[in-house]
């Protein structure tokens, strides 16, 4: 009789893991592009290279989610940075740079745990230009806003609230965990993304102590702010973006502003202005059409682009795109992402490539 009970609680226990197994789905996916470009000017010469994740960053990653029964749901993400031009890591003391996330969903909303974007790329920066018109280029001098996905928050909490009639509201804080004090290192981020239909409009808050100056440095040394900081005492950013298509139109526009506090001088401000339009003119082609401005105290950037992408598929597209910047006021140098400064006030970046997501 024992042997009989046990057989059966062995057959329960097997029903109840293959159930939840039904239940699981995992998903692997990612992306990867190159293409040949051709900058007009880096430090007084023309440069010809073969750059990766023009129109969307390359990357690897593994999504799942569980079924806990009543509602819930477990999750998890991981996604990891690579350049397809050499297959090194974008980030070589992190695998999983982008993303290392584990959480539950319910009827009350979602919370999120371990390394993340902040709410500000993740609502705000999909109506942005390097985003909505799939150009790297075209994100802002510096990344001050983050807009291009390079600094993640660690060791992070994030809330997300059910969506309703589109609206859906999130908030997160990544802790510093410093002994000597809650608010060195912490990040904190809020905002409201709204999408019904064929508007889509975001409003978006981050703050970063102690956060490392790293690729802004680079454009940052081009301006005589009167401190060449590796790392800021803050970095405070709001954004607010909107969305529409209508026929076979997709129209964006998107402010950023960003203020700096950096040890031992003054703070300063850039601000971002972007102005975007796609054109699908044909099932497989699509036209887009962009203009940046941005602003550095008396720093100016005046940026213009056009692009053309023929999609063989879903998944696998062959672009041709094209930015201009033309650097003014106190800014003697053009500093577009991603290529370097200039010589002088202007410069010129033409890319061609394939971009094929899996």
């Amino acid at each position: 009789m024992k042997k009989h009970l046990i057989g059966m609680a062995v057959l329960a226990a097997s029903a109840s893991v293959t159930c939840a197994h039904a239940q699981s789905s995992v998903t692997i996916y990612g992306s990867m592009d190159a293409g040949l470009a051709y900058v007009s000017d880096v430090g007084g010469s023309s440069v010809t290279r073969l750059d990766q994740g023009t129109m969307q960053p390359d990357r690897i990653g593994f999504r799942g989610s569980e079924d806990l029964g009543g509602g819930m749901k477990a999750f998890f993400q991981l996604e990891a940075g690579f350049a397809t031009d050499t297959g090194s890591q974008v980030n070589a003391g992190r695998l999983f740079n982008r993303y290392a996330t584990v959480g539950l969903s319910g009827s009350l909303g979602s919370v999120t745990v371990g390394n993340m974007p902040d709410i500000v790329f993740d609502y705000a920066g999909k109506l942005s230009n390097g985003f909505q018109l799939t150009n790297f280029y075209l994100f802002h001098p510096g990344n001050l806003d983050t807009l291009a996905n390079t600094y993640q928050f660690n060791n992070a909490v994030r809330y997300t609230s059910p969506t309703v009639k589109g609206l859906t509201f999130s908030a997160m804080a990544g802790m510093g965990e410093q002994a000597e004090s809650s608010s060195r290192n912490r990040n904190l981020s809020a905002g409201a993304n709204y999408a019904n239909g064929p508007l889509r409009m975001a409003l978006a808050y981050s703050r970063q102590n102690d956060r490392a100056a790293g690729y802004s440095g680079a454009f940052l040394s081009t301006l005589n702010l009167g401190n060449a900081a590796t790392v800021f005492d803050s970095l405070t950013t709001w954004a607010g973006g909107v969305g529409y298509i209508v026929g076979d139109w997709r129209l964006n526009a998107l402010y950023t502003q960003s203020e700096v506090e950096m040890p031992a001088a003054a703070g300063f401000k850039q601000r971002n202005g972007d102005l975007g339009a796609a054109w699908r003119y044909a099932p497989q082609l699509t036209l887009n059409l962009g203009y940046s401005h941005s602003r550095v105290e008396d720093a100016r950037y005046n940026q213009f682009s056009i692009g053309n992408v023929y999609a063989f598929s879903k998944r696998t597209e062959f672009y041709v795109v094209a930015a201009y910047q033309k650097a003014g006021g106190s800014a003697s140098l053009a500093f577009q992402n991603y290529t370097g400064a200039s010589s002088d006030d202007k410069q010129v970046v033409t890319t061609i490539g394939l971009h094929h997501l899996f």
